[in-house]
């Protein structure tokens, strides 16, 4: 009876076993069917949207964004991963330091393009050729990064931002080549942009606040960052392009005006004239433009210190310009009108580390520009009229 029993009970064991695999067969069978006939029925056309520069800080590099037409369901949606929210608080010191929200938002094409015609800015598209599978797979993964708390992420403007999303859905989704589109450096991407559409004081701020991180040569994955790079890298890639069309909305010239360099060196000639003219009037004024920037170098260098040290925004850490454009310029104001004895000593502490710099930018892993240069030379005149004051006071006693 025993045996019986065992036998019997085994039995049912393995029917039990059998049936389960053939459920798990089926249910497995039938979802890679119903994904088949998913992606057999959903006609899908993906393009790239690269669209120009415009006025405004925040887009003076362009945007990206991916197009999805589902000719099945008659939806034409826009999906950006470059939206934020005005009204966050402290927008400006988030933004600074580096962990504002960043979210991915859809609107149809025609909104789209109204917002670009308003502004005129002109765009770009390249319909990509993927198969269904490819085109299916990145469509439900931007529908599932629109829900919930998936839609945010924290902005990073050479690692993580409208562009490299999208470029790490097409690395991801489609077989792209290895081609190099010759990027040198983070940083001349990034500063040639507000120099290029008029904004050059911006883009020499953005030099001096940006480190050696982003001195460095990005790999063929990393380089296009930005959208006319991710633009350019899949015009390499004509398998991947079937067309490519142009909306053009921009009518009007680009002024890019008088470069800082020029408008620098301008600066130093007026500024070397009143300090070597010998009147009352001239003295005064050379005395007001050592306090102007003793002021704007050392609010400079308290903005790149805290970029460098605080910030989140990895392209501006290890910066080497901290070691001539420092706060500590702001304590030598009270110093200047206080101790003329101290005021020189605080100039040659500033002369020394500057022209050590100067001397030392071969081997300094980061970039200096003619701009750049041209802020140094403006601060080591002010150092020397520094350390002139200082000796005045022997003069004095």
């Amino acid at each position: 009876m025993k045996k019986n029993w065992s036998n019997t009970l085994g039995n049912l064991f393995s029917k039990k076993m059998l049936l389960i695999l053939l459920c798990s067969f089926s249910f497995a069978l039938s979802n890679h069917i119903k994904a088949q006939d998913s992606t057999q029925n959903t006609k899908l056309r993906f393009s790239l949207i690269t669209c120009d520069a415009g006025d405004d800080l925040y887009t003076i590099w362009g945007h990206t964004a991916i197009r999805v037409i589902d000719s099945v369901n008659q939806t034409d949606f826009v999906f950006n991963y470059g939206s934020f929210d005005f009204n966050t608080p402290n927008f400006v010191a988030k933004f600074m330091r580096g962990d504002l929200m960043y979210f991915i938002s859809a609107d149809t094409y025609a909104n789209f393009l109204y917002e670009y015609q308003y502004y005129g800015r002109d765009v770009h598209e390249q319909v990509l050729k993927l198969t269904p599978t490819e085109k299916y797979k990145w469509y439900q993964g931007l529908q599932v990064n629109m829900i919930g708390s998936n839609r945010f992420y924290l902005y990073n403007f050479i690692g993580d931002n409208c562009t490299t999303r999208i470029k790490d859905g097409i690395f991801k989704h489609a077989p792209i080549n290895s081609y190099s589109i010759g990027i040198n450096s983070y940083r001349e991407e990034v500063v040639s942009a507000p120099y290029k559409n008029g904004l050059g004081w911006v883009g020499l701020g953005i030099d001096l606040l940006l480190g050696s991180v982003a001195d460095k040569t990005p790999s063929l994955y990393q380089e296009a960052f930005l959208p006319n790079l991710l633009y350019k890298k899949m015009a390499l890639n004509p398998h991947l392009v079937t067309a490519t069309n142009h909306i053009k909305y921009n009518n009007k010239p680009i002024d890019k005006g008088v470069s800082p360099v020029t408008i620098l060196i301008l600066f130093l000639l007026v500024y070397l004239f009143v300090a070597n003219w010998n009147a009352l009037l001239t003295q005064r004024i050379a005395r007001v433009i050592d306090i102007l920037l003793l002021f704007v170098f050392g609010i400079g260098g308290a903005l790149v210190f805290y970029m460098s040290q605080f910030s989140f925004h990895n392209a501006c850490h290890e910066n080497y310009n901290l070691i001539w454009l420092h706060p500590i310029y702001l304590l030598a104001i009270p110093v200047y009108f206080i101790s003329k004895k101290w005021t020189g000593y605080l100039g040659w502490l500033f002369f020394t580390t500057t022209t050590l710099y100067m001397f030392a930018s071969h081997w300094i892993p980061q970039h200096s520009s003619k701009s750049v240069i041209a802020v140094m030379v403006i601060a080591l005149f002010l150092q020397i009229r520094l350390i002139k004051r200082g000796a005045q006071s022997k003069y004095e006693s």
